[in-house]
């Protein structure tokens, strides 16, 4: 449960579709000139050096960010994530979701950062300096009862993203269980929910997030899913993709994502491919 560590994967395909729509939620509720609050449930290392021995292991980032990063675009969403990227990849690094989070939230909003795995926190707790970011909440604890214990916030505009490893076949089901229980009180709660795209050879988890997603759309809240594909999906392709559950999506959130991920789709390789489609409409 405590073994993953998500800096074999920094800056990769998942990355770059979970931030972007993460990034598209931020910028909705900065619209108005209220506070908002953020919810992180599993928030990792918050910064990742591609140079070090867990990222350049795989160089999964190569794939990922390393293959967008020079695109010349002119949509707002693509310009400012390839601008953030740049400024890190500069110095051989990734920024993870919590220093998104940090960097992109206003000093009126407040940040609860959660990660379990104690050497992961240790490194949040060096990446979010609370004299740099202020109201950024780490916390050392399960995120779902993390959750649980912080919602609904105090105003109850905000966001949520969760992006469990799933290391355990349950824990798609504790996915479940968690957006039901927040949604239950915080009904108009933004949240973004990735999950892998598994191939045949991982056909009990495979099942098990098909099942989640289900469950999730008998919940009735207006949903959309973005899946980016980025190789063949054969038997043993393992982990082809991901996508992103996105419940109460904010206004054009579907479009900006779609415009955003579309234009990128033929650096990432022949086979990449990116859809979104609604699983409950918003009308």
């Amino acid at each position: 449960m405590l073994s993953y560590q998500h800096a074999f994967h920094a800056g990769n395909h998942a990355d770059v579709i979970k931030h972007l729509s993460w990034m598209g939620v931020l910028n909705h509720l900065k619209k108005k000139n209220k506070p908002f609050t953020l919810f992180d449930t599993h928030s990792g290392a918050g910064e990742y050096d591609l140079g070090d021995e867990l990222a350049s292991k795989n160089k999964e980032f190569e794939s990922g960010v390393v293959k967008i990063a020079s695109v010349a675009t002119t949509d707002d969403l693509l310009s400012e994530y390839i601008a953030l990227c740049q400024s890190f990849l500069a110095e051989n690094k990734y920024m993870g979701s919590p220093l998104l989070s940090a960097m992109l939230k206003r000093d009126m909003d407040s940040a609860h950062l959660m990660e379990l795995h104690p050497g992961e926190y240790e490194k949040l707790c060096r990446a979010i300096n609370p004299r740099k970011f202020s109201a950024c909440h780490l916390h050392h604890r399960d995120g779902f009862e993390g959750l649980k214990a912080l919602t609904p916030p105090k105003p109850n505009r905000g966001a949520i993203l969760i992006d469990p490893p799933y290391e355990r076949i349950e824990e798609y089901t504790d996915v479940v269980n968690a957006i039901e229980r927040v949604l239950g009180r915080w009904k108009q709660a933004h949240i973004v929910l990735w999950y892998p795209l598994l191939s045949a050879r991982a056909e009990k988890k495979a099942e098990a997030s098909l099942v989640m997603r289900e469950q999730l759309a008998e919940l009735g809240i207006p949903c959309f899913k973005a899946e980016l594909e980025v190789v063949e999906n054969t038997p043993d392709s393992g982990m082809y993709g991901s996508g992103v559950f996105v419940l109460n999506p904010p206004w054009q959130l579907d479009v900006n994502v779609s415009k955003a991920i579309t234009e990128i789709v033929p650096y990432l390789g022949d086979n990449a491919h990116f859809s979104l489609d609604w699983v409950v409409d918003d009308q």
